[in-house]
């Protein structure tokens, strides 16, 4: 069992390491794909949807579910925490769901102060997001604890602040912690304008 895999095809759909999401299940192979994977312990890795149906090669994060709710029909809401940066590999089976298995992917997550401004922009924009969006001032001092740990305060950024998922998605797949943090800067960090050789430089 080591190194498999369920796939969990989502339009559009990405997942973070040390992000958690949430999921409602309603289809009858996911529901008992949630089923095996916490008998098995087998991670589910979500891939956003292919029209071809296959997923070899495809970069993607994946860790086990949690059930938060049950309904009397069997559909479910869960949760899933990121756990596992992986390539998958070799198709193993569709029984009635996707069985890869992957290789894990390696990233690199070090950070030094060079990069104390770009953090504390990022930090700024999602304490921003968090004030519309987490009512609660207890939760809010929660989620900004949280983004102490620069890759958590980067993948925050990615789930909460980018809208195209092609962004989030190639955030994900970088491999270098200091490139997920140019690339975010590209899409939603400040801006610097030039207004002329004689004018000031336009921030915001």
């Amino acid at each position: 069992m080591d190194n498999k895999v369920f796939l969990f095809p989502l339009t559009n759909s990405v997942l973070f390491k040390k992000v958690t999401l949430p999921y409602h299940i309603f289809e009858p192979r996911y529901r008992q794909m949630i089923k095996d994977s916490l008998a098995m312990q087998i991670p589910i890795a979500i891939v956003p949807f292919h029209p071809s149906n296959q997923y070899r090669g495809e970069i993607c994060v994946a860790g086990l579910p949690h059930i938060l709710s049950t309904y009397p029909d069997g559909r479910m809401d869960i949760y899933i925490t990121g756990s596992v940066k992986c390539r998958l590999t070799d198709f193993e089976a569709e029984d009635p769901y996707k069985i890869y298995y992957y290789k894990i992917m390696e990233e690199d997550i070090s950070i030094d102060d060079t990069f104390d401004i770009e953090l504390e922009s990022l930090r700024t924009l999602l304490e921003r997001w968090a004030i519309h969006f987490l009512p609660d001032p207890v939760q809010r001092e929660s989620f900004s604890n949280t983004l102490e740990d620069p890759e958590l305060l980067v993948n925050y950024c990615a789930v909460f602040l980018v809208d195209d998922w092609n962004v989030k998605k190639l955030v994900m797949e970088a491999d270098d912690l200091k490139e997920k943090i140019r690339v975010l800067l590209q899409v939603i960090g400040p801006k610097e304008i030039s207004l002329g050789p004689f004018m000031p430089i336009l921030r915001f």
